[in-house]
């Protein structure tokens, strides 16, 4: 949880640097870019997720994880070469589909320019975080993590405030911390991607781990066009209901990654249940994992109820922002409550490496929720997209949940008690 919640805390530290200075265009712009960097390069998280599972199911073999560590890195170079050779084209092409307001255009443009400089090492980042939660060592990445996000938020401060390079500067100090965060990774890693010993299962284990990836990408897809089209509804009217949108999105991120922990942590533990063939474990591990991401998120939504006021003026003085952020304080409030279940079970599917399902419950809800209800409650516009999102949550978890019982009956098979 710690591990997790120190990257949105950087997002909320971004939000607060330029949610103070005179002008809401640079919250606007890294608002968006941040959505369409996020949409691009978090279709890839199956390089993390994936990986996390592999590792758990053979992390009885120096072998076998060594092959499935060359697997992600020859994926993820590979990748990040790609989206660095086609960054200007595609950059142009995401700017114009979300037809933001033209003043915040140029600005996302160019902070976008700068992040994909440094792709393949966003995607090696992926990986070499994958590894270590797959392997259960969580204490060593919540040092990597809040070690590399303190830094990133001191270079914002310096970029944005001595320096004046504004939402070029908080571009500029999250490739120069990503490439600390994965130096650190390679030392605690200490990788021998070249072991001879491990080529010939990473060769036969390639096209299985791509199989599940493809899942995966297809289900990572279409969370972030959920929720790009989400800002982009907000990037259409104004600067400032982008801005109000973009502080419930980081608040959003921040409750998310906090009830994360669980998940991530089950990824681990049901993977190696899995791997241990002990089905009453997956089961031991799915209740204490669900009870206690019900409780906080209980706790979140008490603490947004009585302190919902004082949190978001800590992120904006802008007087039209907030205006807009208390329309949509219940909204905030029921966040958690909403969102817990579907972050709680990801981790369980993907313990079991169950991409099918994963994909096939962000399918449903974006087609046969979300797309529906925004398109029926435009007239009610901030609230019917917040519905929207609201359905779309609740529905992933249904869809889970619906189908977890289907998929402990296929891997209790060959599993002991």
């Amino acid at each position: 949880m710690l591990s997790n919640i120190s990257v949105p805390l950087l997002g909320l530290v971004d939000t607060a640097i330029l949610g103070h200075l005179d002008d809401s265009r640079y919250l606007a712009a890294v608002a968006m870019g941040t959505s369409l960097f996020t949409f691009v390069f978090w279709s890839f998280a199956f390089l993390r997720m994936g990986t996390t599972a592999m590792v758990a199911k053979h992390y009885q073999s120096p072998v076998q994880l060594n092959g499935v560590l060359q697997s992600a890195t020859i994926l993820a170079v590979a990748i990040g070469l790609l989206l660095f050779i086609a960054a200007g084209p595609l950059i142009q092409l995401m700017l114009n589909l979300v037809d933001a307001v033209p003043d915040i255009t140029p600005l996302s443009e160019r902070y976008l320019g700068i992040r994909f400089y440094f792709a393949p090492i966003s995607l090696l980042n992926y990986v070499a975080l994958g590894y270590l939660i797959g392997l259960g060592h969580t204490r060593i990445t919540l040092i990597i993590l809040v070690t590399t996000n303190i830094i990133n938020g001191t270079l914002n401060y310096v970029f944005v405030y001595a320096l004046h390079l504004n939402s070029e500067g908080v571009a500029y100090a999250s490739n120069i911390a990503e490439s600390i965060q994965l130096l650190m990774a390679i030392y605690f890693i200490k990788p021998q991607l070249w072991a001879r010993d491990s080529w010939a299962f990473a060769k036969t284990f390639f096209k299985g781990f791509l199989h599940l990836n493809v899942q995966l990408f297809i289900r990572t897809f279409f969370l972030l066009f959920t929720f790009a089209f989400f800002m982009s509804k907000g990037a259409q009217h104004s600067a400032a209901l982008l801005s109000a949108n973009a502080i419930l999105i980081n608040l959003l991120m921040f409750i998310s990654n906090a009830l994360d922990g669980f998940a991530i942590a089950s990824e681990s533990l049901v993977g190696k249940a899995l791997a241990d063939k002990k089905i009453q474990r997956i089961r031991q591990v799915i209740q204490a994992s669900g009870f206690w991401s019900l409780m906080f998120a209980i706790g979140f939504s008490f603490t947004l109820w009585i302190a919902n006021g004082p949190i978001l003026a800590m992120l904006t003085s802008q007087e039209d922002v907030l205006h807009i952020l208390d329309q949509l304080h219940y909204w905030l409030i029921f966040l958690p409550l909403a969102g817990f279940a579907c972050y709680w079970l990801d981790g369980i599917f993907i313990g079991l490496a169950a991409g099918k399902a994963m994909r096939d419950s962000v399918l449903f809800a974006l087609f046969g929720l979300f797309l529906p209800l925004q398109f029926f409650f435009d007239d009610w516009h901030l609230h019917g997209l917040w519905l929207a999102l609201f359905a779309f949550l609740i529905g992933r978890a249904a869809w889970q949940l619906l189908a977890l019982p289907k998929i402990m009956q296929r891997n209790a098979n060959p599993l002991t008690q």
